[in-house]
C-alpha cells in the first residue's frame, strides 16, 4: 500500500468537519428489536461505540435509523460517528492508526483490507465467528469472504459484493432498432451492436466509469478473462498480461477506441458534463457493477437495463469486488463491537441497510432478493446474482502490500493507451518493467514480517 500521509492540520480539519457525535439511548418502554437483532440484550451502561463511515449525507439517516433501533434493543449503548468521503476515509485510517485513535468499527474497502490486516489496523473476527453459531458466515458469498481473509482467518465481514455485467441504454437500442443484449451475446455480437449505436456525439460503448482500457481489480479480469487471459497470478507476485491471450484482449479493447471508434477518447468523455457519457445517455452500452446502479436510478433520464457480461473465446468471466466492516485494534470493547457487527451484517441487517434501500447488492445470498426487488432496480437485476453464482471472480490484486502501487503502474500506462499516446505492446512492456519489482519487493516485505 502506498504511504498516504496527512498533515496534522489536515487531519484535524477532516476529523473536525466530518465527525458527528450522536447519542442514541433506549426508550423507557420495552426494547424494540433492531433489524436482524436477537432478543433484547441486558443493559450495557457506559458503552459508546465509535465508527468510521464514508456515507454521504443522504444515506446517513438510514444508518442512524438502524442504530436507533439497535439502541432500543440494547439499552445503554451510544454511538459516535466520523463521516468522511470515500477517498478521505482511506487516507485518514492509517493516520488514526498511527495516533492510536481508531474508532471501534471502520469501513474497509476490499483494496485496503490486506495491508490494513497485515499492519494490525483491523483485528481478526475468526474467534467471534467460531463461537457464535447464530452468525451464519457461510451464508455470505465465498468470493466476498475471500477478499477479507488473511493468514487463514476472517478479518472484516463484507456487506456488499458485486460483479461487473453489461448495462445498456434501452432508448438508444430502440432508436437503432436493435434487440437488447441477452445470454446469447458474444463479444462479436457486442461489437456489431456498438458499431450500429455509434454516431456523432454518441458511442456504442462508454466504458466503466468512462475507462475503456483498465487493468485493476474488477475491470481487469472482466477485460482479459473472456479471452482466456489473466492479470496477476494467484500468489500476486507475477504479472500475466504478456500472455498471448491477455495481449490480444487488451488490443481488442484498445481497438474499440482507435480502430472501430465506438468508444470515446478520454478527452471526449471529459467534455461531457457530470459523470460522463454513460450517465448522460450518450453511450449505448457500458460496464456496470451493482454499486453503480444507484447512480443511474438517481441521475439517468433514459430507460436502461442490464444483461450478462458477453461470452468470449474462453467463455464467460467477469470481475467482482466489494466492501466490508472490521473491528480495529484500538477498540477497548471488541465484544460489544462484535455484538453490533453480527446484527448489522446479518441477513436482516443487510436487507434493511443495503438491500431494500437500493444502496447495493448485499453480500449475503439470502438477503439478495431484497435488493433485486428494491425501488428502481433494473428489470433484469437477477443477472448480477447469476454472475456471482457462476462466473464472477474477485479481481486481483487484493492480497499484496503493493496494491496501490501496482494499480498506479497499471493506470498510468493504460491511460496512455486510451489516449492513443502508447501502443498496447509498449504498455505491456512498461507495466512488466515497472510492476514486477514492485510486486517482488512487496512479497519480500511480507516474508520478512
Amino acid at each position: 500500500m502506498q504511504s498516504n500521509q496527512l498533515s496534522r492540520r489536515r487531519f484535524l480539519q477532516l476529523a473536525g468537519t466530518g465527525a458527528a457525535s450522536v447519542v442514541l439511548l433506549a426508550a423507557c418502554q420495552a426494547p424494540v428489536a433492531a433489524p436482524g437483532a436477537a432478543p433484547a440484550a441486558p443493559a450495557q451502561e457506559g458503552i459508546t461505540l465509535s465508527f468510521g463511515h464514508h456515507w454521504e449525507a443522504a444515506f446517513r439517516p438510514r444508518q442512524e435509523e438502524f442504530d436507533q433501533k439497535y439502541a432500543e434493543a440494547h439499552p445503554g449503548v451510544r454511538f459516535e460517528y466520523t463521516y468522511n468521503t470515500w477517498s478521505e476515509h482511506n487516507q485518514i485510517v492509517p493516520t488514526w492508526a498511527a495516533a492510536g485513535t481508531l474508532p471501534d468499527i471502520i469501513y474497509v474497502h476490499g483494496r485496503y483490507a490486506f495491508p490494513w490486516n497485515h499492519e494490525g489496523i483491523v483485528v481478526s473476527t475468526q474467534d467471534f465467528i467460531d463461537n457464535d453459531p447464530e452468525f451464519d458466515v457461510n451464508g455470505i458469498w465465498e468470493e466476498a469472504l475471500r477478499l477479507y481473509a488473511y493468514n487463514g482467518k476472517q478479518y472484516e465481514i463484507p456487506y456488499d459484493h458485486g460483479p461487473i455485467i453489461l448495462g445498456y441504454n434501452k432508448d438508444l437500442f430502440d432508436e437503432a432498432g436493435l434487440a437488447y443484449p441477452d445470454e446469447s451475446w458474444t463479444w462479436d455480437t457486442f461489437l456489431e451492436a456498438a458499431k450500429a449505436l455509434t454516431k456523432e456525439n454518441q458511442w456504442g460503448y462508454g466504458g466503466y466509469y468512462n475507462q475503456v482500457v483498465q487493468l485493476g481489480n474488477e475491470l481487469g479480469i472482466s477485460m482479459v478473462g473472456p479471452f482466456g487471459g489473466e492479470v496477476i497470478d494467484e500468489t500476486e507476485t507475477k504479472i500475466l498480461i504478456d500472455s498471448d491471450a491477455s495481449r490480444a484482449a487488451l488490443q481488442w479493447w484498445a481497438d474499440l477506441i482507435h480502430v472501430h471508434k465506438v468508444a470515446p477518447l478520454p478527452a471526449q468523455s471529459q467534455a461531457v458534463a457530470g459523470a460522463g457519457p454513460w450517465v448522460a445517455g450518450m453511450a449505448g452500452m457500458f460496464a456496470l457493477a451493482s454499486w453503480g446502479t444507484p447512480t443511474l436510478i438517481e441521475s439517468a433520464n433514459f430507460a436502461w437495463d442490464v444483461a450478462p457480461w458477453p461470452q468470449g473465446p474462453a467463455g464467460r468471466k467477469a470481475g467482482a469486488f466489494g466492501s466490508g466492516f472490521g473491528i480495529t485494534r484500538d477498540s477497548k470493547q471488541p465484544e460489544a463491537a462484535w455484538q453490533y457487527m453480527r446484527e448489522y451484517l446479518s441477513k436482516e441487517g443487510m436487507e434493511f441497510m443495503w438491500g431494500s434501500s437500493g444502496r447495493g447488492s448485499p453480500a449475503r445470498q439470502a438477503a439478495y432478493d431484497s435488493w433485486l426487488n428494491s425501488p428502481g432496480a433494473p428489470e433484469h437485476a437477477s443477472y448480477y446474482k447469476d454472475a456471482l453464482a457462476t462466473y464472477a471472480v474477485t479481481g486481483r490484486p487484493y492480497q499484496t502490500l503493493a496494491g496501490g502501487e501496482i494499480l498506479d503502474v497499471f493506470n498510468r500506462n493504460t491511460d496512455l493507451v486510451q489516449s492513443g499516446d502508447m501502443t498496447v505492446d509498449q504498455a505491456i512492456e512498461n507495466i512488466l518493467a515497472e510492476g514486477t519489482p514492485v510486486l517482488e519487493e512487496a512479497a519480500r516485505r511480507l516474508q520478512g514480517s
